[in-house]
């Protein structure tokens, strides 16, 4: 991945670039001098750059490298393919991790509601900053980039359609139950819970480097469909992991409704009761772990999310005039694209086996 525009080098130094700004931005944060909070707002500054070392330290402790890659290089290849330059769009990969620090913890808080974390001083006082690290940060700073008010107005307008498409996926996702669930119902919760962010970020990038509406719809449109499927990914690592906690926590997976939706009717009550066992039970949650990961259950899911990643490879080749090439978004861009949907979708139990 050398070859080429932006190859493995040339991403990793950019992500290397914009890891530093984010430690630059912890480090003004914590002294009151970023983004106007050297007005009396040190401490608002203090945590927010304590609960971003925080989120990082989260995200090597859980191995979670290769999302944040992905986090970052999306805006950057989006803006690369509309300019030929991928630089300019690090505030907006800076923005996507911001969001994502914050919505890690708020995710995490209504997945546990009852637990201590979730209650008390200390507890209320990390989610304020959760919600000024993921909301009001990102909007200063995409406030004080040096570009047209109209840009400044559409980069906003990206921001606050990503919360609001993001809370709805994240709400249908906590009141959803498996017994009413369908595959389709889950997906278009990722849509929002998750492919929200991505579109966030890859619309926001071709917005910076000047694309006109109909083409930022596009981009905004292929960023929702790579969100998705790192949603997919997500949940297979809880699996793969033996943490369990879409399980614990009674989440109507995409594995799980489609395991769901493929049983006869007295098995799929017994899968259920699995299900409603599995809040409780850590014996309940490794038996309907196993049944999600048996190889009959993985070869069809496999097929089942081939068309998302298929739909992920036809956006880009429609970005790039064209309805059949693979390759087809010019400058050599497009080849890291299409690289971006493949590596994320290899991490995908079977992905290999039902597309050969």
């Amino acid at each position: 991945m050398d070859e080429g525009v932006f190859g493995r080098a040339a991403q990793e130094r950019a992500i290397a670039e914009i890891e530093a700004e984010v430690a630059r931005l912890c480090e003004l944060l914590a002294e009151g001098l970023a983004m106007g909070l050297d007005d009396g707002r040190e401490m608002v500054g203090g945590a927010m750059s304590e609960f971003l070392l925080e989120f990082f330290d989260l995200v090597r402790a859980k191995g979670s490298g290769p999302g944040v890659r992905g986090m970052i290089t999306l805006p950057l290849l989006v803006h690369g393919a509309e300019t030929g330059e991928p630089g300019p769009a690090a505030p907006i990969a800076v923005v996507h991790l911001l969001w994502w620090a914050s919505a890690r913890h708020l995710d995490d808080l209504t997945d546990a509601p009852g637990s201590p974390a979730a209650s008390g001083a200390a507890a209320g006082a990390k989610v304020l900053t959760a919600l000024a690290v993921g909301s009001h940060l990102p909007a200063r700073l995409l406030a004080g980039l040096p570009v047209p008010a109209a840009t400044r107005a559409a980069l906003g307008e990206e921001l606050s359609r990503g919360w609001l498409d993001a809370v709805d996926g994240q709400l249908r996702d906590l009141t959803g139950r498996a017994a009413a669930a369908t595959p389709e119902s889950v997906l278009h919760g990722y849509a929002g819970k998750t492919g929200a962010p991505y579109a966030m970020a890859a619309a926001a990038a071709a917005c910076l480097a000047g694309a006109d509406r109909d083409r930022t719809a596009r981009w905004r449109a292929f960023g929702r469909s790579l969100g998705v499927l790192r949603q997919l990914v997500n949940d297979q690592r809880d699996l793969a992991s033996g943490r369990h906690e879409d399980l614990a926590n009674g989440t109507a997976t995409f594995l799980l409704v489609h395991l769901l939706s493929s049983l006869p009717a007295g098995r799929r009550r017994e899968a259920l009761a699995l299900h409603a066992a599995a809040r409780h039970s850590a014996a309940a949650r490794a038996e309907l772990a196993a049944r999600m990961l048996d190889e009959e259950v993985l070869d069809s899911y496999a097929a089942a999310v081939t068309p998302l990643v298929e739909r992920a490879h036809a956006l880009l080749d429609r970005l790039g005039g064209s309805s059949g090439a693979r390759r087809s978004i010019g400058g050599g861009w497009g080849p890291e694209l299409h690289r971006l949907v493949d590596e994320t979708a290899a991490h995908l139990p079977r992905f290999r086996l039902a597309v050969a």
